[in-house]
C-alpha cells in the first residue's frame, strides 16, 4: 500500500514558491537575459540553464561576479575556459587568476564587517541519556574564527607546512577541525579528511596514499550514548604511516590532539610528536611582537591548485584519491549555496555528516553566505528521534541537512517535529545519500512545516558538489529532484550512449566542462584510472554511475547506482572493503596452520566472496549482503563463521559496514577475465529477470539461478 501511495504522489507539487522575482537566482537570470540580449534566457529556469550549458565560459565568468569571488588577479575573458567545450583531459579554467580559498571563506570576519561578532560555527554533541538538552554548545564567532585560523597558519608555516604539503585530520565534525582546515588552505597546502569512525585499517588506506606531513585528531568522542577513546586509533595510524613510509616519501612529522571531549583524557604521545591543540594555537601560533594576531598572509594560488583530496569508496580496488582543484570548489558550492539555495546570512546551515563525507566539504562552504555552520557530531537519533530537532529549536536552524534514511528513520519513530517544537526556523530539508521516495515528502511537510522547501540533492565525491539539487525559484514535486544545476550539462544516456528524452531511464552523463571536474587521482603515475573511471563508458561524456530518469517538469528521479558501491543508510562503501576483511581473515588462518598456533577454522576454507546491496521494499534504502563459497562445513562452524566474518568487519571498518545477511552459495559470477560480477548479481537480487543478463560476458553463467532464487527469500525476509 506504502509503494502504491508513493507512485501515486510521484511528481505532484508538494510546495509551490509563489512570486520567485525577489530571489538571487531570478535577479541573475534577468540580468543575464538583458546583458545578452537573450529574452528568451529570461523566460523559464529551464532556459537558463540551457545557455549556462550552451556557453559555458560565459555563464561562469558571471557566477564568479555574482557570487563576488575574491582574488589579487582575475581572468581575462579568453582565459576562463581557453582550452574550448572538451571535457576530457579535463580542461583548465580561469588562466591567470590568483585566489585563495580561505579566504572567501573568512570574508566576513574582516573588521568592519556587519557580521564580525556574530556566530560563525556552532559546535554541538550527541546529549548523554542523563542530560538529553546538553548539547555541550560551543560557539565560535567570525572574529573568533579568523584569530584562531590566524594562529594556525602561523603554527603550521612554523612546522614548515607549505603549498603543496598534505595535511590530514583524523577527527569529529568539531569547530577546530575547521579551523585546521581552513588554516590549511590558507597556506595552499593540501587538505585531506577521515571520520572518527573510521576503523585504523581504512585510514591507513587512505593516508598511505597521500603521505600528511600533520595530522590532526580528537581526543574521543560520543556516539549512540558512549564515549569512546580515539587515541588508541590514532596510534594505530601513526605507527601504520611511519613502518610504511619509503626513503623517498614524506614522512608524518607531528599530531596535533584535540580535546573534543573535555571529560575524556588526553594523553600525549610526545615521542611520536604529538601536540595538544592549545599548544599549537597559542604557543607555536603566537603573533610576533607587534603583529595584528588575526593578520593572515593568505597565499595567493592559481585557480586550479589542489585544495582537497577526497576518497572514492573502493568498490575495485584501494579508494581512489579524488584530487579538487581550489578556485573550482569555491566557484561551483558558492553557486550551490548563494544562487540555487539563496542562502544569506540570516540563515543558520545544518548538515549531519561526518569529516570522512563529501558534505562536510559542503557545509563548511557554507561560511561564504555569512550563515552560522552547525557542526553536530553523533547519533542523529539518541537519545531519542526528535534530539535533531530539539537542537534545531535552540539554535534557530533554518536550513536542515540530512539523508534519505534519516527522513525514513524519522518517519518510522512517529516523531512530528513541528507538535513539538511549534516555534521552529526550518524552511529547507536538504536530503542526501540515497533517493528520497515520493511518499515521504507530505510527512516532511506535516512534520516540519507547510512552506518547506524539500530540496532532493544528487552529486557525489567525485566532484564534491551537485549535479541537481535544490532550487529557491522553482516547485518541489514529490519523488523528484527539482532541476538540474546551473552550468552542469546533465544528460540521460541510453547504454549505446544516446540522449534520452522524458520518462525513459539511463545512465546520468554530463556532456560539457564545469569546474568541478576533478584534476585526477594523487600519486597515480599514469592517466589511464582517472579516464577509465569517468571517461571512458561513453566518449567525450562524464559517466557518474547513477541510474535515473528525466522527467516531463526537468526535474529527475533517481532510480539508484549504475555500479556495485554499497550505499547502505547513505553511507557509501564500496565491496573491496568488505573483500578485504574477509581476504584476512582467511590469510592469518592459514598462516597460523603453517606455523602450528592454530587448528583449522572455516575461514581458512572461504573459496571466494560477493558483496552487493539488497533494495528495501520502499526502495529508499539498502542492505548489504555477503555471499559466500565455502568447503563443506556443518552448521555450527557456519554460524562460527558468520559470527567471526561480522566482528572482524565491525573491527576492521565499522559498525555500518557490517553486512544484514550473510549467505552460503555454491559460486560467484565471474566474467571471462576472471574479475566478480558484482552487477549481474545484484539486479538479479534485486528482482531483475535472468534474461536481461547478459552471459555472453561471464564464464560460469550457470551460477546465476542462485541468485534468482536467493533474491526470492532475501526479498520475503525483508518484507
Amino acid at each position: 500500500m506504502e509503494q502504491e501511495a508513493g507512485d501515486q504522489l510521484l511528481s505532484k507539487v508538494m510546495y509551490d514558491p509563489g512570486n520567485v522575482s525577489g530571489t538571487r537566482l531570478a535577479k541573475f537570470q534577468q540580468k543575464i537575459a538583458e546583458k545578452y540580449r537573450r529574452p528568451d534566457v529570461g523566460k523559464d529556469y529551464e532556459s537558463f540553464w540551457a545557455w549556462s550549458c550552451e556557453d559555458p565560459a560565459s555563464f561562469w565568468r558571471e557566477c564568479w561576479d555574482e557570487v563576488d569571488i575574491i582574488a589579487s588577479v582575475r581572468a581575462k575573458d579568453d582565459d576562463v575556459l581557453p582550452e574550448g567545450d572538451r571535457i576530457y583531459p579535463p580542461p583548465k579554467w580561469f588562466v591567470g587568476a590568483r585566489l585563495n580559498v580561505a579566504e572567501n571563506l573568512l570574508r566576513h570576519s574582516l573588521p568592519g564587517s556587519e557580521l564580525v561578532n556574530k556566530p560563525a560555527l556552532i559546535q554541538a554533541t550527541e546529549p548523554s541519556a542523563e542530560e538529553p538538552e546538553n548539547f555541550l554548545v560551543q560557539t565560535t564567532t567570525q572574529s573568533e574564527l579568523r584569530r584562531q585560523v590566524a594562529q594556525a597558519v602561523r603554527a603550521l608555516r612554523q612546522r614548515g607546512v607549505v603549498a603543496g604539503d598534505r595535511v590530514a585530520s583524523y577527527a569529529s565534525n568539531c569547530s577546530a577541525n575547521v579551523v585546521a582546515f581552513l588554516a590549511t588552505a590558507a597556506i595552499g597546502a593540501i587538505w585531506i579528511s577521515a571520520a572518527a569512525d573510521f576503523a585504523p585499517q581504512g585510514v591507513l588506506e587512505r593516508l598511505t596514499t597521500v603521505r600528511p606531513k600533520v595530522l590532526f585528531a580528537v581526543n574521543a568522542v560520543r556516539y549512540n550514548g558512549k564515549v569512546h577513546d580515539h587515541t588508541e586509533k590514532v596510534r594505530a595510524v601513526v605507527d601504520g604511516l611511519d613502518a610504511s613510509a619509503g626513503a623517498e616519501e614524506q614522512k608524518l612529522e607531528g599530531v596535533i590532539l584535540i580535546p573534543y571531549m573535555a571529560s575524556s583524557p588526553t594523553t600525549l604521545d610526545k615521542t611520536k610528536g604529538w601536540t595538544s591543540w592549545e599548544s599549537f594555537l597559542k604557543e607555536e601560533g603566537r603573533a610576533r611582537e607587534g603583529e595584528d594576531e588575526s593578520s593572515i598572509d593568505f597565499a595567493q594560488l592559481d585557480f586550479n591548485h589542489p585544495l582537497w583530496i577526497l576518497f572514492s569508496s573502493g568498490t575495485t580496488g584501494k579508494p581512489k584519491a579524488i584530487t579538487h582543484r581550489a578556485g573550482g570548489m569555491l566557484l561551483q558550492l558558492a553557486k550551490e549555496h548563494l544562487i540555487h539555495g539563496g542562502m544569506t546570512p540570516q540563515d543558520v546551515f545544518f548538515q549531519y555528516t561526518t569529516p570522512g563525507w563529501m558534505m562536510w566539504n559542503f557545509l563548511v562552504a557554507g561560511l561564504v553566505s555569512g550563515a552560522p555552520l552547525v557542526l553536530f557530531d553523533g547519533s542523529p537519533l539518541r537519545p531519542s528521534a526528535s534530539s535533531l530537532w530539539s537542537l534545531a529549536d535552540k539554535l534557530g536552524i533554518t536550513v536542515f541537512g540530512t539523508s534519505a534514511a534519516y527522513l525514513a528513520a524519522l518517519e518510522k519513530s512517529g516523531c512530528e517535529p513541528r507538535r513539538e517544537f511549534p516555534s521552529l526556523k526550518v524552511r529547507q530539508v536538504l536530503s542526501t545519500g540515497s533517493p528520497l521516495r515520493a511518499d515521504l515528502y507530505p510527512f516532511i511537510m506535516k512534520a516540519v512545516g507547510p512552506d518547506t522547501l524539500i530540496g532532493s540533492i544528487t552529486g557525489g565525491t567525485d566532484i564534491c558538489s551537485l549535479f541537481a539539487g535544490h532550487n529557491v525559484a522553482l516547485p518541489v514535486r514529490a519523488g523528484e529532484i527539482q532541476a538540474r544545476n546551473l552550468g552542469m550539462a546533465v544528460q540521460i544516456y541510453s547504454d549505446a550512449g544516446k540522449p534520452l528524452g522524458a520518462g525513459s531511464p539511463g545512465d546520468l552523463v554530463c556532456t560539457k566542462p564545469f569546474p568541478a571536474q576533478p584534476l585526477g587521482f594523487w600519486g597515480q603515475a599514469s592517466e589511464d584510472r582517472h579516464r577509465e573511471t569517468y571517461y571512458s563508458t561513453f566518449d567525450n561524456v562524464w559517466y557518474h554511475g547513477d541510474y535515473v530518469v528525466l522527467t516531463e517538469h526537468h526535474g529527475l528521479v533517481m532510480l539508484g547506482r549504475s555500479d556495485g558501491v554499497l550505499n547502505p543508510g547513505g553511507i557509501r562503501f564500496g565491496s573491496s572493503e568488505i573483500y578485504e576483511v574477509v581476504a584476512k581473515l582467511q590469510q592469518q588462518q592459514q598462516q597460523q596452520q603453517q606455523q602450528g598456533e592454530a587448528k583449522t577454522t572455516a575461514a581458512a576454507r572461504i573459496q571466494n566472496s560477493l558483496v552487493c546491496g539488497l533494495k528495501m521494499p520502499k526502495g529508499d534504502d539498502e542492505v548489504v549482503v555477503l555471499f559466500l563459497v565455502v568447503e563443506q562445513i556443518d552448521d555450527a562452524q557456519w554460524q562460527a563463521l558468520v559470527d567471526e566474518i561480522k566482528s572482524a568487519i565491525r573491527r576492521e571498518r565499522s559498525p555500518r559496514h557490517v553486512p544484514r545477511f550473510v549467505r552460503r552459495v555454491k559460486g560467484v559470477p565471474l566474467t571471462m577475465n576472471g574479475k566478480l560480477a558484482e552487477v549481474p548479481a545484484k539486479k538479479l537480487l534485486n528482482g531483475a529477470s535472468i534474461e536481461g543478463i547478459n552471459k555472453a560476458t561471464l564464464s560460469n553463467s550457470d551460477v546465476l539461478t542462485e541468485y534468482v532464487e536467493e533474491g526470492r527469500v532475501l526479498r520475503s525476509q525483508l518484507s
